[in-house]
């Protein structure tokens, strides 16, 4: 359980010292459980155009900063949704 490392990202914009905007991506690595879409949220997401790829489940809800972006196996993910299941985990929905 935990076993799988994913990136959160965190993507701050800024403008520079000749007005160019800068995009600087700051990354924090946890362990996190990988947990399928279930049918209904499926469903329910597809309807208005979403398409859930993965529930990562962070085992301290503390790790998360409110990122929008994460990272897994190469690939970028956006964050759908979050949902804290007890006292400490995080449930993170997300799309590609």
């Amino acid at each position: 359980m935990y076993n799988e490392l994913i990136t959160l990202l965190t993507i701050t914009l800024s403008t520079n010292d000749i007005g160019d905007m800068v995009e600087t991506v700051t990354e924090k690595e946890v362990f996190a459980d990988i947990r399928s879409i279930g049918m209904k949220e499926t469903y329910e997401s597809m309807a208005v155009g979403l398409k859930p790829e993965y529930t990562f489940v962070l085992a301290d809800y503390y790790d998360y900063d409110d990122q929008q972006d994460i990272e897994y196996n190469n690939n970028k993910y956006k964050v759908l949704r979050t949902y804290k299941k007890n006292t400490n985990e995080l449930e993170i929905v997300v799309t590609r």
